[in-house]
């Protein structure tokens, strides 16, 4: 972990309060924990991280990397919370293929940094700049958002019908798998790529499901009809 960062437990807001204090420069989260298995960050917490920030007049970012450009069904992630950060990362998606990071700032935010003051290996080079401006025009797009939420909404409920499902978190096309006690992840993760699916196991007991947002409803029931055959023969086994 960076030096300078003090780290609290997970969707405590109580915590989250107690930690902010004189010395604080800001809160840094994301709204939706993609490493760990896709956790969404509770409203009650990110109203306390807004209450404290306000109070303490230290910016909120939310890391925005994998729940933003449209990932969550609108074209940031915050935009279906109750809250608004002062700042916000996006990266990887942004580019579209091409390397590239940004920082989205409010405007009087925005005035901290002037040219020169801060450089990065991926900022605001022209060709990788030009890609992102593309990506964002065909990305926040009303109707392509509005499918985004569809297809999440029929893939998380079909993944609720399968046997050995215990919960499925997250919005949108990123979604989080909870298994049931007992079911291999990494065996049933295996399984699904031989088969041609390819999904990520980021804990024991949890698949991460990613699919591109142009995805099709044949292949959002296709990818639910591996996962079922996986898991029930995982459990016949």
């Amino acid at each position: 972990m960076l030096p300078g960062f003090r780290s609290v437990p997970f969707d405590d807001a109580t915590a989250l309060r107690e930690a902010v204090g004189k010395s604080t420069a800001a809160v840094l989260v994301e709204p939706i924990q993609g490493e760990s298995g896709i956790y969404p960050l509770s409203d009650e917490t990110l109203l306390a991280a807004r209450e404290v920030c306000d109070e303490a007049g230290v910016l909120l970012i939310f890391d925005e990397i994998q729940a933003g450009m449209g990932r969550t069904g609108s074209l940031w992630a915050y935009e279906q919370t109750p809250v608004r950060p002062d700042l916000l990362t996006s990266a990887k998606a942004l580019g579209g293929g091409m390397p590239i990071g940004a920082c989205v700032t409010t405007p009087e935010a925005g005035e901290v940094l002037e040219p020169g003051d801060h450089g990065s290996t991926f900022a605001g080079g022209p060709v990788a700049c030009v890609a992102a401006l593309a990506v964002l025009e065909i990305v926040d797009d009303p109707a392509l958002l509005r499918r985004v939420r569809e297809l999440g909404a029929v893939l998380r409920n079909g993944l609720l019908d399968l046997d050995g499902v215990r919960e499925v978190r997250g919005r949108g096309l990123m979604l989080g798998v909870g298994l049931e006690d007992g079911i291999d992840a990494v065996a049933v993760g295996a399984e699904l790529l031989e088969s041609g699916l390819v999904v990520n196991v980021p804990e024991p007991g949890t698949l991460r499901l990613l699919p591109p947002l142009t995805v099709e409803p044949d292949q959002v029931e296709r990818a639910l009809g591996a996962i079922g055959s996986a898991l029930l023969s995982y459990e016949t086994a």
